[in-house]
């Protein structure tokens, strides 16, 4: 999914790409270490960011990241890259990000997919629709609404600022920070865990 930035609304919007180009979710994925998907990592206990784990429990499938600076946990991946660098994007031209998107979908379905692949000695697509394709969850109906968090300070006149919005809360919290969650639709402040 080409992108100019790695920010976590981009990596989003590729995860949905492929659940709509794929027909489904995969049940676990495993990516690098990246900044947008996890926060601190560990080969035991990795934190996730807040906006992608809820991303993941919603489309309803599992993180398990590479561990990091161990590339032969990824040998196969990388062979793709540089596949895709060879016979994709030499020597190509785009219009703008919109046209290399669509050129892009168009190359996995009707070249990539359709090669022999040098090691399997058959065609990645036609693998994926007998044992892979049966076994993905159900693809996403519309967009994921990206929450936006933020720990607020609570004023001395008892409200937080959140997306440029205040809202009140309990007098007891004055000095502290809380936890703010903000969607297109919803804001809701929690302390401690707490919903407040």
């Amino acid at each position: 999914y080409p992108t100019h930035r790695q920010t976590q609304d981009e990596v989003i919007a590729g995860f949905d790409a492929a659940w709509a180009f794929y027909g489904g979710v995969f049940a676990v994925i495993i990516p690098d270490n990246l900044s947008p998907v996890v926060d601190r990592a560990d080969p035991i206990d990795p934190r996730f960011t807040d906006g992608f784990r809820e991303y993941a429990h919603a489309r309803g499938f599992v993180i398990d990241p590479a561990r990091v600076r161990h590339p032969q946990d990824k040998p196969r991946v990388e062979a793709g890259v540089k596949y895709a660098q060879r016979s994709f994007f030499a020597g190509e031209e785009f219009l703008d990000l919109a046209d290399c998107r669509a050129r892009a979908q168009q190359w996995c379905a009707q070249v990539a997919g359709l090669r022999v692949h040098g090691t399997t000695r058959a065609r990645p697509a036609e693998v994926f629709a007998e044992q892979e394709l049966p076994l993905l969850g159900p693809a996403p109906q519309g967009p994921f609404a990206i929450p936006v968090f933020s720990k607020p300070l609570v004023a001395r006149d008892r409200h937080v600022e959140v997306s440029r919005a205040v809202y009140s809360v309990p007098g007891e919290l004055i000095g502290t920070r809380i936890q703010a969650r903000a969607d297109a639709t919803t804001v809701k402040l929690y302390h401690r865990g707490q919903l407040l």
